[in-house]
C-alpha cells in the first residue's frame, strides 16, 4: 500500500483541538459487508474491547477503559485513540490528539482497507476537531473513497 498522510495531518498542521474525529458512512446496503469484514479485524497496538459498538481502543488504554464500564470509580483518558464501528459509522477519535503517529497511521491504513473491499461503499466522511472549550470545526469532507483517498494525498 502507498504511504499517505494520516486521517488527522490536517488537524495536526492545523493546531486544531483538542479532540479529533473522523467520521465516515458507508451506504445501507454495505453494513453487512463492513460486519463480516470486521470478525476478523485485529489492529496492531489495539485490543478489542466490545462488539457492539465494534469497539477497538488502543493498548495503552484498553484496561482502563474496560474498567470504567464496569467500576464504580471511573478514571479519565485524556490521551487515548478509540476506533467505533456501529452500523453504517465508522468513528475514530483520537483524544489530545491521541498517542501519536504509529497509531493515526494504523487508523489510516484500516480505513483504507475498509474502503477498497468490493461490498464497501463509502457515502460520506469529514474529520472535525473541538472539545475541551474549543467549538468543533469541520477541517476535510467528503462523498466517497476517492475524496478520501485524494485528502490523504494533498
Amino acid at each position: 500500500m502507498t504511504k499517505v498522510k494520516p486521517w488527522c495531518w490536517q488537524l495536526a498542521a492545523n493546531g486544531n483541538g483538542s479532540d479529533w474525529l473522523l467520521l465516515a458512512h458507508v451506504t445501507p446496503d454495505s453494513v453487512a459487508a463492513l460486519a463480516a469484514a470486521l470478525a476478523n479485524t485485529t489492529l496492531d497496538g489495539y485490543r478489542l474491547c466490545d462488539d457492539s459498538p465494534y469497539t477497538l481502543m488502543d493498548s495503552a488504554n484498553a484496561a482502563t477503559y474496560l474498567s470504567n464500564l464496569t467500576d464504580n470509580k471511573p478514571r479519565n483518558i485524556w490521551v487515548y485513540n478509540v476506533v467505533e464501528i456501529q452500523g453504517d459509522l465508522i468513528k475514530i477519535e483520537s483524544g489530545y490528539g491521541g498517542r501519536g503517529d504509529v497509531n493515526s497511521q494504523v487508523e489510516t491504513d484500516f480505513l483504507l482497507h475498509l474502503f477498497a473491499l468490493p461490498n464497501i461503499t463509502l457515502q460520506s466522511w469529514q474529520v472535525l476537531a473541538g472539545g475541551e472549550g474549543y467549538d468543533y470545526v469541520v477541517s476535510a469532507a467528503g462523498t466517497n473513497s476517492e475524496s478520501f483517498r485524494a485528502y490523504l494525498s494533498t
